[in-house]
């Protein structure tokens, strides 16, 4: 679908790249915005950073997006975007891990 991204070439066109990630910016902007006020809301230590390392993931991949074609090195901001989903992936964990969240599933 869509011949114009020009899927069989190594160069695909920037606004293409653009298009293929406005849903993505703006489901990452729904849930960054419930993160932050569900967290607020109910004081959840917890997940109260999460909202954060979404922030810093889109922060990171989005001149990557932009600007990798004209400036390589810009790829390497995937490095601190990877160490953002880390993060993210810490804060579950370790929700997980404690022992009134574990009793609440049940």
């Amino acid at each position: 679908m869509m011949p114009q991204n020009q899927w069989l070439t190594a160069e695909a066109p920037l606004s293409w790249g653009i298009y293929r990630n406005i849903p993505f910016a703006l489901l990452g902007l729904l849930v960054i915005v419930l993160f932050y006020n569900s967290a607020k809301k109910h004081g959840d230590k917890a997940f109260g950073w999460m909202w954060l390392t979404i922030v810093l993931s889109f922060g990171f991949y989005i001149p990557v997006v932009l600007w990798t074609d004209a400036v390589p090195l810009i790829g390497m901001l995937m490095i601190p975007k990877t160490c953002a989903y880390v993060w993210t992936v810490l804060i579950g964990y370790s929700a997980m891990k404690q022992p009134r969240l574990r009793q609440e599933s049940h």
